[in-house]
């Protein structure tokens, strides 16, 4: 094997051997710039993002210190800001709470085995084929989850706006205990967080797309120092670790991996497929490729070091990618810049964050889950899809009701109960001749269309299997028995059916005899080779007599 090919397969596993040799000064100084910009919008946002975790606000740059630069390795996506996300974060919240005993040392050692426990899986999958699980969870799931797990966001982050103390318990649960504590309301730390709000509308307007977090991060700060808040009673982040993570696994009980994997399962399924739909969509912008089974891999590994240096899951999020592509990001190397922007954070300046106030978090918080809220995505859904808007309803309430992940997999498997019941009761069209095109064409579909007398001429879409066969062919004898004429021939259109099934292939001898008792023959179209090969098999043609593959509808009527 020559240098150049094994360089190849190196590459295949480690993408950045491809890219780095195309970097030159012009692109790392563009590069730069736009991981300096990230930076800036990520340091302060992990830190609430770990607080939303339940974790020391440290951890957060942890994350963004070691997940970019293990991304920029090993992933394919060139603008993918890989780090803490709201709803990551709230799932390892719910687990690490209650398993966690209330000790802060032991919550951050299974925050990160939670961690490290996702990025095996994440590895591992690539050579199972579990990317496709994280395909289960639609966009229509989607799209009622990021806007229930908003709200359920906004009800965690609400106690430190009104300067009270937070409770446990679901949407409905968090929001009476607001609503109640409303008399001991902090005054300070309520003018403070809806100031800071106010602030953050009128940057968003003022400089749309701008990250614009450090300012009213900075400025924050700078008013809490300058007129001593603290003694107001404001809660601020306090004292922060100097210095970099140590690098270590996380220190848990054998037993408690068991009670783990069922939270890094479902940090896994929501970290790659919000992280795979963000990674496509800035592809599709700038017109390259990525690779799903190595994005596997890079969020494996970004995991792996987030677990090991005291971080928690992460995943690619589409407002840390969006800054980073407003940027101008061509390369991970604004990664690799970022990563070193918050190394020296916490060398040099996380002192510089002990008067940074809660109410500020929780105003990022809540700023960050305001832009999960798409009504105009459930509007649109509302108006082409009924049923799908309605599982999006599901997810939404679930999550409300039950909790981002029990909300999650309730919408999966009502999305999947759906798709059975539709599976269930596929569609059969009757065909008509088209007088223009001669070709047969739903009779429903159409405004002139022309039927052959005694002929019904039927089409149905999908596999045909052992929990839809009984309904095709009652159908089918219903259609015969409810036609105004006298029915002598039924050609069954087999186009669109990829594969049948044994118990189908019953049903199908079933309906041949019952339609032959009534002195109707069955006739098959357009039968594929495989579809032939599989009812051969089972004996069909002892009751519809030879089948013949690809033989048209023409030729079925005699023509």
């Amino acid at each position: 094997m020559d240098a150049k090919t094994t360089l190849q397969r190196i590459g295949g596993w480690i993408p950045a051997l491809r890219w780095i040799p195309d970097c030159n000064a012009a692109s790392l100084r563009v590069d730069g710039i736009a991981g300096l910009s990230l930076a800036a919008f990520v340091i302060p946002e992990s830190m609430a993002y770990a607080t939303l975790a339940e974790m020391p606000p440290i951890s957060g740059l942890y994350c963004y210190l070691v997940a970019g630069i293990a991304y920029a390795l090993f992933g394919t996506s060139r603008q993918l800001a890989v780090g803490p996300t709201s709803a990551l974060a709230i799932v390892v919240a719910a687990s690490v709470a209650a398993i966690g005993g209330g000790d802060p040392a032991r919550v951050a050692a299974l925050a990160g085995a939670i961690a490290v426990l996702m990025g095996l899986m994440s590895i591992a999958g690539r050579f199972v084929g579990l990317a496709n699980v994280a395909y289960f969870i639609s966009d229509t799931v989607l799209f009622g989850f990021k806007s229930g797990a908003a709200l359920y966001i906004a009800s965690t982050q609400l106690p430190k706006l009104f300067g009270v103390e937070g409770v446990r318990g679901n949407f409905f649960e968090r929001v009476f205990h607001v609503l109640v504590s409303l008399p001991h309301t902090h005054i300070p730390s309520l003018l403070m967080g809806v100031a800071v709000i106010a602030l953050f509308l009128w940057l968003e307007r003022r400089f749309p797309g701008r990250p614009t977090t450090l300012i009213v991060v900075v400025a924050a700060i700078a008013v809490t120092s300058l007129f001593h808040l603290v003694d107001t009673g404001i809660k601020v982040v306090g004292d922060l670790p100097s210095g970099l993570p140590d690098v270590s696994l996380p220190r848990i009980e054998p037993d408690d991996i068991k009670d783990l994997i069922p939270t890094a399962f479902a940090c896994f399924i929501l970290a790659f497929a919000e992280s795979i739909s963000t990674a496509r969509s800035f592809a599709q912008k700038h017109e390259y490729e990525i690779d799903p089974d190595q994005e596997l891999t890079a969020l494996g590994a970004a995991n792996i070091a987030a677990g090991l240096t005291q971080g928690f899951p992460v995943g690619g999020g589409m407002s840390q990618t969006a800054v980073n592509d407003m940027g101008g990001a061509s390369t991970p190397v604004s990664l690799v810049v970022t990563s070193l922007a918050v190394a020296l954070t916490l060398l040099f300046f996380a002192p510089l964050f002990h008067d940074l106030p809660e109410p500020v978090l929780g105003a990022i918080v809540l700023m960050a889950a305001k832009h999960l809220i798409r009504i105009e995505d459930l509007r649109q859904l509302h108006a082409v899809s009924r049923p799908e808007f309605w599982i999006s309803m599901l997810a939404l309430v679930g999550v409300l009701c039950f909790g981002i992940l029990d909300g999650i997999l309730l919408a999966a498997v009502g999305a999947l109960i759906m798709m059975i019941a539709n599976a269930s009761r596929p569609p059969i069209a009757v065909l008509e001749r088209d007088p223009v095109s001669g070709r047969f064409l739903n009779r429903a579909l159409q405004t002139s269309t022309s039927g052959a007398q005694g002929i019904l001429v039927l089409r149905t879409a999908g596999r045909w299997v052992y929990f839809n066969a009984d309904h095709i062919r009652r159908t089918i004898l219903g259609l015969v028995e409810s036609s105004t004429e006298s029915i002598r021939t039924v050609v069954l259109d087999f186009s669109m059916v990829p594969g049948v099934d044994v118990t189908a292939a019953t049903a199908l001898r079933m309906l041949a005899k019952s339609l032959r008792a009534r002195g109707v023959k069955l006739e098959l179209a357009e039968l594929r080779d495989e579809v032939t090969a599989e009812l051969r098999a089972v004996g069909v043609e002892e009751d519809l007599g030879t089948l013949v593959p690809h033989r048209a509808i023409e030729t079925c009527l005699g023509e």
